[in-house]
């Protein structure tokens, strides 16, 4: 099997407020199940339709605050009742005040990993 991932991910459980990126008050509660420094696969009752543009409030678990994420979704899929959809995205952006850091989110999760 061909793996296409070109970055580590780590299974993660975070929560996330979702939103179209063209609609505003309309949030949609999420939790984050793998993520790596350019995608996130996370899962919510809303189905995200492929190439759909998405504003994802990430809660990064020891912290209060967000970091605000755009991503576009590459798939989508039902798993269900409970879990509702299952959805990769590739982030495409990340906030800039805040970018430093969820890369160092992304890099603790390295060392937790690997030392």
């Amino acid at each position: 099997m061909d793996n296409r991932r070109r970055f580590l991910r780590f299974e993660v459980g975070d929560f996330l407020e979702i939103r179209p990126l063209n609609e505003t008050g309309r949030y949609v509660e999420g939790q984050s199940f793998n993520l790596s420094i350019m995608g996130i696969c996370f899962s919510s009752k809303e189905e995200w339709q492929t190439g759909q543009v998405l504003l994802i409030d990430y809660f990064i678990t020891k912290d209060l605050d967000s970091v605000k994420l755009k991503v576009v979704v590459v798939w989508s899929e039902f798993i269900d009742e409970e879990k509702g959809y299952l959805t990769g995205a590739q982030i495409i952006d990340v906030e800039q005040a805040k970018e430093e850091r969820f890369i160092n989110y992304y890099y603790q999760r390295l060392k937790e990993k690997f030392f």
